[in-house]
C-alpha cells in the first residue's frame, strides 16, 4: 500500500506548495522537483550516485515544505522517530501540527538551498545515509539534515536541523 502512495507524493507536494504560497514561482519549483524524481521515493536510479541524487531531491522537497510551512508534506519526508522529536519539542498533538512552529524556529527558509551531500551507511553497511548541508539565506547554520533510505527505497529525514539528536 505504501508503494502505491509514493508516486502521489510529488503531486501532493506541488499542490501543497501552490495552495500555501499562492506563488507561481514556488509552484514551478515544486513541479520541477516532482518531474525530476518521485520526491525521495527512489527515482529509479541505482548505486551511490543515484542514492545521492535521490537524497538531494528528497532534501529539496523537505526545503520546499519548510518554505511553504506545509506540515503534511514535510512530515511525509520525516521518519516516525524524528516526527516524535518535533511533537515533543513543540508540544503538539502530531507532526503536522508541530511542523509550522518548527519551520518558524529555523532561519528564513525562503531562498534556502540544498548544499553538500555526504553519503555513508549505517554501522552494518546496509542502509544508505545522506548528511545534507542546508544553506540558509542569512548564512546561519542550524545543523545538517540527515536522511536515510528506508526499506521501501524512500528517503526520510532522521535528524533535523535545529533539533536535538533524535530519530534513528
Amino acid at each position: 500500500m505504501r508503494r502505491l502512495l509514493l508516486p502521489a507524493l510529488p503531486l501532493a507536494l506541488l499542490l501543497a506548495v501552490t495552495a500555501c504560497t499562492g506563488g507561481e514561482e514556488a509552484a514551478e519549483e515544486a513541479a520541477e522537483q516532482a518531474e525530476e524524481s518521485d520526491a525521495g521515493a527512489g527515482g529509479g536510479t541505482s548505486g551511490e550516485a543515484g542514492d545521492e541524487a535521490d537524497a538531494q531531491r528528497a532534501a529539496g522537497g523537505f526545503l520546499a515544505s519548510l518554505e511553504a510551512v506545509d506540515g503534511e508534506a514535510g512530515c511525509a519526508l520525516i521518519d516516525p522517530a524524528a516526527q516524535n522529536v518535533l511533537v515533543e519539542a513543540h508540544g503538539a498533538a502530531d507532526c503536522a501540527e508541530a511542523f509550522p512552529a518548527y519551520a518558524e524556529s529555523l532561519p528564513d527558509a525562503e531562498g534556502a538551498e540544498v548544499g553538500e551531500v555526504v553519503m555513508g551507511t549505517d554501522l552494518e553497511g546496509d542502509t544508505p545515509i545522506a548528511t545534507v548541508t542546508l544553506v540558509f539565506s542569512g548564512g546561519e547554520d542550524p545543523g545538517a539534515l540527515e536522511m536515510r533510505q528506508d526499506s521501501d527505497d524512500q528517503w526520510l529525514a532522521t535528524r533535523l536541523p535545529g533539533t536535538t539528536l533524535g530519530g534513528a
